[in-house]
């Protein structure tokens, strides 16, 4: 009997492009995987799904999945707020989910349950190494820019939470919150003008980062104020915007194609190109790495079984290599330790768009949940358990 794995992303609209990078590398992964065997001797197979980036449609696909399909496994959705919908039906349901494009760090925090793991690095982490890279710089009035939902919420808050502990003059002269798929920037823009900021904190991301670039261009603003994109350096924003691109935007992506410089990662990259006629970006490697994921969990569990693969994960710290390097997954978070890159955009010829130059690794030890962190994700978790347990008894 075959291993089945739902996947459910956006697979439509502007959005679009996440779930198809997403979709792309769980085939990848699988022709690979089934070509060498499977696992435990057993086939596996994925039935994808179109969410649509609403949060009813996610949880009618996911119980199709349960109930219909009988997967064993579940990855995705790409927006986080779908994904905080699902956290208490995986765990009614006590089936696993792996997170590879939901960024937001309340899913392996407030919502925490042990049948959810995360393997991208999600908004605190990306948000503390924004910080560390950016206190160096030296800028001091800061503004924000970011879509008003957990994800862009959560990036702001942690990033300029560690950019006042390390650079303790930074002053906040601003914040705005526009919609997700917003498709008017320009009263954002003209407040980013008028404030005139040294820097702007941006987690806009997809089609809304190419969006507000392109009808931010039109005032020259990218001369006067410099701007550090939390998600910048994902091809489906590089890509569109070409040219346009400005040079020296600091900018990340949860995985960069150009590094690391390893014999993986140039194999990855190359199967992905040749398979799809395209660079793989963040959320097809991120996705890549979920599905081996669970190859590495199932084959320690030697079992597909829930309650069997979450005890062997937290038995002790599992390790496995993907192409970004390696990646670990914790046990009192479910979430990964590994270091995030930063750099600076330039336009590159051979490529078409911008690329990054004078890139940076910031350490997992510098960004990650502390020991204290850790510590509370799992006694809130227990608290919660103890509080649904005395109201049954009532």
């Amino acid at each position: 009997m075959s291993i089945k794995i739902g996947v459910l992303f956006v697979m439509s609209g502007p959005m679009g492009g996440y779930g198809k990078h997403g979709s792309q590398a769980v085939q990848l992964a699988l022709e690979e995987i089934n070509g060498h065997g499977g696992i435990l001797g057993r086939k596996v197979e994925a039935i994808f799904e179109d969410d649509k980036m609403t949060p009813e449609i996610g949880v009618e696909i996911v119980d199709r999945f349960i109930n219909k399909d009988k997967v064993d496994f579940i990855i995705g959705p790409t927006s986080s707020s779908i994904a905080a919908t699902l956290t208490d039906i995986i765990q009614k349901e006590k089936k696993v989910i792996v997170f590879t494009q939901s960024a937001s760090s309340s899913l392996t925090d407030a919502m925490f349950n042990p049948y959810l793991f995360s393997t991208l690095s999600n908004a605190m982490m990306h948000s503390r190494a924004g910080a560390y890279y950016m206190a160096s710089k030296g800028y001091r009035r800061w503004m924000n820019i970011g879509p008003d939902y957990a994800y862009g919420r959560e990036s702001w808050s942690w990033f300029i939470a560690k950019l006042k502990e390390l650079q303790p003059d930074v002053e906040v002269v601003g914040e705005l919150w526009p919609k997700l798929m917003e498709k008017d920037y320009a009263p954002f823009i003209q407040k980013i003008v008028e404030t005139k900021p040294d820097a702007v904190w941006s987690s806009l991301w997809g089609n809304d980062a190419v969006n507000f670039v392109r009808q931010a261009l039109e005032t020259g603003m990218f001369n006067d104020v410099r701007f550090a994109f939390t998600d910048g350096a994902a091809l489906e924003t590089l890509i569109p915007l070409g040219k346009d691109m400005p040079d020296g935007i600091f900018a990340s992506a949860r995985y960069f194609f150009l590094f690391p410089d390893s014999a993986l990662n140039h194999s990855f990259v190359k199967a992905y190109f040749e398979r799809f006629k395209e660079y793989p970006d963040y959320m097809a490697q991120e996705t890549y790495a979920g599905v081996y994921f669970l190859k590495a969990a199932i084959e320690r569990a030697r079992s597909t079984d829930p309650q069997t693969l979450i005890e062997a994960v937290e038995r002790e710290p599992l390790a496995w290599e993907a192409p970004e390097g390696w990646k670990i997954m914790r046990k009192e978070d479910h979430s990964i330790v590994e270091g995030v890159v930063w750099g600076q955009t330039v336009f590159s010829e051979q490529y078409g768009f911008a690329v990054l130059e004078n890139m940076e690794s910031i350490p997992p030890e510098q960004i990650c949940r502390t020991p204290a962190e850790l510590k509370a994700v799992r006694e809130n978790y227990e608290k919660r358990m103890q509080e649904k347990k005395q109201v049954s008894l009532e």
